[in-house]
């Protein structure tokens, strides 16, 4: 076979060794959640906040503000990642007028099902069951395959599927999580009165609704001096997550916590001391789908155009370099005979 056949049957098999390489080692790592993930997204709305300060000092006219302009800047980034694992950081900043408060959570995260896994180089982090800041690639779009953790309550509930939508020019599936239990967020908890004195629920009764009222009244003499609470969260979470790379491209939350009045075994609901209800500004979906535009190129070069433009040369090379190796080299050509001149010393 000629050394121009091997040459050509070369290229080719280096060719198709670098599209397997590229689809069954490259293509699986870029599928897992980027070590350098780092993302900000603004979301605004309305909400009730709780002034606890005020509350206990029995400041009640100004203990709680109702229905008022509020901000969640949500900062999502990884700090550590080692194999398959990610510390993936959910810090939440909540602006409510000259206000704000912080909610900052850490996870070890699978970086492939993005899902609980055991911590790396000693981070402390916060123990966990299911999804907390994105999907995986190639989200399955159907209920009960999925379950969302739930800082408030600190539990993990089922996702439903809802249905297909567009988000910003991009195809997302629509998700809803709902979660509701007795509040166990300790950075939370810390923020909130654990009792309040008797000589306040005069003044309280007067902001609740007509039948707390009525159910509280009767009872306020038989209060002891100090009234223990209790706290009990409501959460809702939709998010729109890209069908192809599982990243959430809009989010909308709605919060609430309820102080409840423990008398023996019964909790008798008081106030909403916390109700946030935001969805992420216009700006940070364009940008999530602008990203998105650019990851899921490059995925479909890496997962299947690069491969398989590298499989076709590949093959193409091997082809021309066989059928090269199989043509028969031509004969050489003839010596000229030399020709004879009749008055030459030879023709005599």
């Amino acid at each position: 076979m000629r050394r121009t056949a091997w040459i050509l049957i070369g290229f080719g098999v280096l060719l198709l060794v670098l599209a397997a390489l590229l689809r069954f080692v490259v293509a699986p790592a870029a599928t897992k959640l980027p070590s350098d993930t780092d993302t900000t997204t603004t979301y605004s709305g309305r909400g009730t906040v709780l002034n606890a300060a005020a509350l206990q000092s029995g400041d009640v006219a100004n203990a709680l503000a109702r229905d008022i302009p509020v901000t969640l800047d949500r900062h999502v980034y990884v700090s550590d990642s080692d194999g398959d694992t990610a510390i993936v950081h959910d810090d939440g900043t909540l602006k409510a007028g000259p206000s704000s408060s912080q909610s900052n959570h850490t996870y070890a995260v699978d970086r492939t099902t993005m899902t609980e896994t055991d911590p790396i180089n000693g981070v402390q982090v916060e123990q966990h069951h299911g999804l907390t800041v994105t999907l995986p690639v190639d989200p399955e779009p159907s209920s009960d395959v999925y379950t969302y953790w739930d800082t408030m309550t600190r539990k993990a509930v089922p996702v439903t599927y809802i249905g297909t939508e567009d988000r910003a020019g991009r195809t997302t599936y629509h998700y809803r999580a709902t979660a509701s239990g007795p509040l166990a967020d300790p950075a939370l908890q810390q923020q909130l009165p654990t009792s309040l004195p008797r000589t306040l629920a005069p003044r309280l009764l007067a902001l609740l609704p007509t039948q707390t009222q009525q159910q509280l009244a009767p009872l306020v003499a038989a209060l002891p001096a100090q009234v223990p609470l209790g706290y009990t969260a409501t959460s809702t979470y939709d998010v729109w997550a890209d069908t192809d790379l599982g990243a959430p491209l809009d989010t909308k939350i709605n919060r609430s916590v309820t102080a409840n009045v423990l008398l023996g075994n019964n909790a008798l609901p008081l106030l909403p001391v916390l109700a946030v209800d935001v969805t992420e500004n216009q700006a940070s979906v364009a940008d999530a789908a602008a990203k998105a535009n650019d990851a899921a190129l490059k995925l479909d070069w890496i997962q299947l155009w690069g491969p398989l433009i590298l499989l076709v040369l590949g093959l193409a090379l091997i082809g021309v370099g066989l059928l090269v190796g199989r043509r028969k080299p031509e004969p050489p050509a003839a010596a000229p005979t030399g020709r004879v001149d009749a008055g030459s010393p030879a023709a005599t």
